[in-house]
């Protein structure tokens, strides 16, 4: 599906949807916004790897090193986490090791040997953390199944993710708040990071906090996130993603909620406005033309460019891009669309990669792509779209 932004923006629409495994973090070092419920300090956070596991009697002996940038020549303590929780048994670092030390400026005892008790030869997670010391949080540093070398196939992989949901979402005359719940099965006692993006933008970087009882079936004690920012004038797209800790195949998608500035869409009736009869009747005037990015009529067109070019003949003046239509139009519910409003598509960090001009229910008239050109069109996937209107609300 072709878009009105460069090839850029195809990137970053998709960036959300490959992230695996806590690597994210690294990539998430975004702005948070100054109301956003809690900054996180990653560089805080501990380092260390497991190096050797292996079975021996009672569970497993797990061993590596550890250490915490805010006391980097102190011990540190590791943790046994098993099937998500924790499990009492944890030891400090003690066993030398100059590599590492030489390496990371740590004290002279950087690594561990930490045995956690375990039936080896049934299904079991066993990860191994560490506890942070000053900024930061808590670092999980592996995770292994048992028995030794099972191995996961994508629907168990999958299984290991985050899991959550949004339970509270508004938007109000400048601001955005968002609420919920994230938990991983990997360790159900731990913070997670919550990433807020906004409009195709990440704005703010959280970690989950203490839910307040009563809490929502599935939500742990320190799932909880509560996030508000600022937004400008108009419509909003806010889309939440959950980090993911130990085994896992990726991060968590909450989903993606609508909001405008200007307050809820009208009720009852809507008498199709007189301009949009005229917009349809001249975006069907060019069907057959081609597709160009970029081009805004009268004889080539790009999705924005068709909108733009159709409401300003009869002498309204649009934005550009998609996004910027999406911004400035009336946020309205597929039940109020009428002929001549506007269809968005968006993916799922919430950036407005597409735009159609509604005709009737499942069924737009817009600059699709270069193989189809100017043409009717399915709306392919309602759950990623979002309805708006030029002339009422």
């Amino acid at each position: 599906m072709s878009s009105d932004r460069p090839a850029l923006s195809h990137f970053h629409r998709r960036v959300a949807a490959t992230f695996a495994g806590t690597a994210l973090l690294a990539s998430l070092a975004v702005a948070v916004a100054p109301a956003a419920s809690a900054a996180v300090d990653h560089a805080g956070d501990p380092i260390g790897a497991v190096t050797s596991v292996k079975a021996v009697s009672g569970g497993l002996l797990m061993t590596g090193w550890a250490a915490d940038p805010d006391a980097l020549t102190s011990n540190v303590t590791v943790l046994a986490i098993r099937d998500g929780w924790g499990i009492g048994v944890s030891a400090l670092t003690s066993v030398a090791n100059a590599t590492i030390q030489a390496k990371y400026h740590t004290g002279p005892t950087p690594g561990f040997g930490l045995t956690v008790p375990v039936d080896t030869t049934m299904p079991h997670t066993v990860c191994v953390a560490v506890r942070n010391v000053g900024a930061g949080y808590h670092r999980s540093l592996r995770c292994v199944v048992t028995p030794l070398g099972t191995k996961l196939t994508s629907a168990q992989k999958t299984a290991r993710n985050p899991a959550g949901a949004v339970t509270g979402f508004a938007v109000s005359s400048a601001a955005m708040r968002v609420r919920g719940y994230a938990t991983d099965p990997d360790w159900r006692t731990r913070k997670l990071v919550v990433v807020l993006y906004v409009n195709g933008q990440s704005t703010a970087t959280v970690m989950t906090h203490r839910y307040a009882a009563p809490r929502p079936a599935g939500a742990g004690s320190l799932s909880a996130f509560d996030i508000t920012v600022p937004v400008s004038r108009g419509a909003h797209l806010g889309c939440v993603w959950v980090v993911n800790v130990g085994i896992g195949n990726g991060n968590t998608f909450l989903g993606c909620r609508t909001g405008d500035t200007r307050g809820a869409a009208g009720t009852g009736a809507v008498t199709t406005p007189a301009l949009n009869t005229k917009v349809v009747v001249e975006a069907k005037r060019h069907i057959g033309q081609p597709y160009v990015w970029g081009a805004v009529g009268p004889r080539t067109f790009d999705c924005s460019g068709l909108v733009k070019y159709s409401y300003g003949k009869f002498g309204y003046t649009t934005p550009r891009v998609s996004q910027d239509q999406f911004l400035a139009a009336r946020l309205i519910p597929a039940s109020r669309a009428v002929p001549g409003d506007l269809v968005f598509y968006h993916d799922s960090v919430g950036d407005v990669y597409h735009v159609g001009i509604f005709l009737s229910p499942g069924k737009t008239v817009a600059a699709i792509d270069e193989s189809q050109g100017v043409n009717y069109q399915n709306i392919w996937d309602p759950s990623s779209t979002t309805y708006g209107s030029f002339t009422h609300s």
